[in-house]
């Protein structure tokens, strides 16, 4: 760029700046009734231009130095963000809102924030924060005795549980949630979360009781239609189109996700073309029609980029587009896609912990609560008093069984832990090799030569190369693939892939023990320095070795030096 197209450049981009302050400025002339109503007008139907109200907002409660209208624009400003897709930003505004709700006590702008924040984490497949989140708001939901904030609490709950596969335990809470507004929804005008409810109810029993999910189905498609809420009506033909795939009714299926298809398309809610994708591409998938099978998955792949939404229901989708691949021959994309769904095993890990914070947190939480509203019933009616101790003490054993069962699973790998470290205190053991040699002809020279290679190969630690294969090895060691994958197979008795990951745990475990440096560093950290592609992969082979994960080892190893 030259001195004067820079100029140009500069002058064109202060006066865009000069423009758009202009704009704002003008803007704060209004008053802060006026603004909020122009940003919400515009909020659902052209996001770009309603960010102008806010940033008015901002800039006239900061002149103004009114601090509450600002932190209620920096939620909106979230909001906006949120829909751009920047977390990292939204999260800002929401903590800024946060802080300041608890200095003023301002009760009503904190809860508000708090239940931001839980979604915004939901909304970015964060679970295990947003569990946390919706944790306290439940929390503040039963100390207020707030109904919304109860109705609210017991969706975010629902939902992390349904999306972690407790589909029961999230259709307890629905239900309840059903129950609370059915009373209610005509007279305090709650469709949106009734309907909210039916969408989450029919989510949940679609996969575990079909008969329930048509049942709350054609309610949901009764209200939507009185509504003429077509966003609900699109869930309808997608539940729909489940419960006909899930019954082997693929025809009625295909017409039906084909219907919900068209009325997302046109309402332009592209995560909700999540399920359309998947299930159809199951449908051709099972039908044997694989290019179909294909062009739908693929359409959920690009889907998932554009959107990077962690989905738990993506490395299903991955492995079948993976087979489909293969089914056309394929091998190149079929392999590619194979990988991407290896690569996404973290995500049972995932499930694993949000499971646990919910049954920690949520579930003991409310089992203690049940024990004392049956202990405060039990002293005010006596007759019942037999039954509800019965009630109690079950519900008693049931949290000690809980405990114990964690508690035993502590010992178990606490045990593993001393066995480990008992074990390092010796240099590690090389199995013996043996002679056998039976599928290729190999000479006994050409055997010792390769063993030597291997024995420099591991003294080098040249297998900590995350470019470590079959093929780079082979390669370094003058050989080729055949006679090392055999001579390992025989030799060390273990699979090539297996070989190199026990040498990888090997090495580690021994540089955990005595670098302490090295146990400050991230689970991700320690992966990438052993070569490993991720964090998931190295924690399983860890596990897979030792009996524990890393996290364990290196917490005990620090409290022990």
């Amino acid at each position: 760029m030259n001195v004067y197209t820079r100029f140009l450049f500069v002058i064109l981009l202060y006066f865009t700046n000069y423009s758009t302050a202009q704009q704002i400025d003008n803007l704060t002339t209004l008053s802060y009734q006026e603004l909020k109503k122009n940003y919400k007008g515009l909020k659902y139907t052209d996001l770009i231009a309603s960010e102008k109200y806010v940033d008015a907002l901002i800039a006239k409660a900061k002149k103004d130095s009114n601090e509450l209208e600002k932190n209620n624009a920096f939620l909106y400003k979230a909001y906006f963000e949120n829909e751009a897709g920047n977390m990292k930003a939204s999260i800002q505004y929401i903590d800024s809102c946060i802080a300041f709700a608890k200095a003023q006590k301002n009760n009503s702008l904190f809860i508000t924030a708090l239940s931001e924040k839980g979604s915004t984490y939901y909304k970015f497949g964060k679970y295990t924060k947003a569990t946390t989140y919706y944790l306290k708001f439940d929390s503040i939901a039963k100390a207020t005795e707030n109904v919304r904030y109860q109705i609210y609490a017991n969706q975010g709950i629902g939902s992390i549980k349904n999306i972690t596969g407790d589909h029961k335990g999230a259709t307890e809470l629905f239900l309840k949630n059903k129950e609370i507004i059915a009373p209610i929804v005509t007279k305090k005008r709650y469709y949106t979360l009734y309907l909210n409810t039916l969408i989450t109810l029919c989510a949940s029993y679609t996969h575990f009781d079909l008969d329930k999910a048509s049942t709350y189905v054609h309610e949901l498609k009764t209200l939507s239609i009185e509504k003429n809420d077509n966003d609900a009506l699109s869930y309808y033909h997608t539940f729909k189109g489940i419960i006909h795939y899930k019954r082997k009714k693929y025809n009625q299926a295909l017409v039906q996700l084909a219907t919900a298809d068209s009325i997302v398309s046109s309402l332009d809610i592209k995560r909700n073309l999540y399920p359309i994708y998947r299930y159809r591409g199951k449908i051709y998938y099972e039908r044997q029609q694989f290019l179909e099978a294909i062009n739908n998955f693929e359409a959920f792949k690009t889907l998932q980029k554009e959107i990077e939404f962690d989905d738990f229901e993506y490395r299903e989708v991955l492995s079948l587009l993976a087979n489909s691949y293969e089914q056309i021959d394929s091998s190149k994309k079929a392999l590619e896609n194979y990988r991407l769904a290896h690569n996404l095993s973290y995500t049972d890990t995932i499930q694993e912990t949000i499971r646990y914070t919910i049954l920690e947190e949520y579930d003991k939480k409310t089992l203690e609560e049940k024990i004392t509203s049956l202990e405060m019933k039990s002293s005010q009616k006596e007759q019942q008093n037999t039954s509800l101790w019965f009630v109690s003490i079950g519900l008693l054993l049931a949290l000690i069984i809980l405990f114990s069962i964690y508690k035993k699973q502590q010992l178990d790998n606490q045990k593993k832990f001393d066995e480990l470290v008992e074990t390092l205190v010796a240099e590690p053991n090389n199995a013996e090799t043996t002679e056998s040699n039976t599928k290729y002809k190999i000479s006994d020279e050409k055997i010792a030569k390769i063993l030597t290679g291997l024995q420099k190969f591991e003294q080098t630690e040249a297998f900590l190369h995350q470019s470590t294969s079959l093929v780079t090895v082979a390669k370094k060691l003058n050989t080729n693939t055949t006679y090392l994958s055999q001579i390992i197979n025989e030799q060390k008795g273990v699979t090539f892939k297996n070989y190199i990951t026990e040498l990888r745990i090997n090495y580690v475990l021994h540089k955990l023990k005595n670098d302490k440096v090295l146990r400050s560093y991230s689970i991700k950290a320690i992966a990438k320095e052993l070569g490993f592609k991720s964090e998931g992969a190295f924690s399983r082979a860890f596990k897979k070795q030792t009996g524990i994960y890393p996290s364990f080892f290196i917490k005990n190893l620090t409290s022990i030096s």
